[in-house]
């Protein structure tokens, strides 16, 4: 069994082996969260080319080499070479965190399916067993979600740090927050008049 966490990644330094297609996702997400993305191999797309042309990642246009990770928080074995994946693997050092795309037992985390709609994240594992299935249940979960989540998560957001700020009692909290779970408040205009009325909202709430 595998433990679910989300990893802020701002600024900490992955090393990718491999351009091809499966690589380039794992390096499209990494840049994304804003990762310090090293991709190292000797061919790749015309996308990886434009991320090294931005800046956006440093390419090493040459084979792997035994240091290459040495200095990186996660690593992805993700070139179409089992056997060079698995040295990568071997190579890892005992504190890295290590992705290997085709033998996802011989790292020690895996990817989930995974949707982002603003500051939702949907992420589905069936720990390896069927990335496919993981996909469908996903696609299935987002479809769910109508036009109004991102907004409605934005204003979850602001109002979650004004009650943080203006209410001290953790029971008082968590009464105010479990108020904004009323389907009321997904529509756009009462959102906004509960912005403008914090306190007004923080009393009847208490009240009740």
């Amino acid at each position: 069994m595998y433990y679910p966490i989300m990893l802020d990644i701002r600024g900490r330094k992955a090393v990718v082996a491999g351009g091809g297609q499966v690589a380039c996702r794992k390096i499209k997400a990494l840049i994304a969260a804003g990762a310090a993305v090293t991709v190292v191999s000797v061919h790749g797309s015309e996308q990886l080319k434009k991320w090294s042309e931005t800046g956006q990642i440093h390419w090493l246009r040459r084979a792997w080499k035994i240091d290459d990770a040495e200095t990186a928080f996660l690593v992805f074995a993700a070139t179409d070479d089992r056997e060079a994946n698995k040295q990568i693997a071997e190579q890892a050092q005992s504190n890295q965190l290590v992705s290997i795309i085709d033998r996802y037992e011989e790292g020690n985390f895996v990817l989930p399916a995974v949707c982002h709609r603003g500051r939702l994240t949907l992420a589905v594992s069936t720990g390896g067993a069927s990335p496919l299935l993981a996909r469908r249940i996903r696609d299935e979960a987002a479809a769910r979600l109508d036009d109004q989540t991102e907004d409605y998560l934005e204003f979850l957001f602001q109002m979650r740090q004004e009650i943080k700020r203006k209410v001290t009692r953790p029971a008082d909290k968590t009464l105010c927050l479990r108020n904004l779970l009323d389907r009321k408040y997904r529509e756009k205009q009462i959102q906004e008049q509960t912005l403008h009325h914090i306190d007004a909202f923080i009393t009847e709430s208490l009240c009740q």
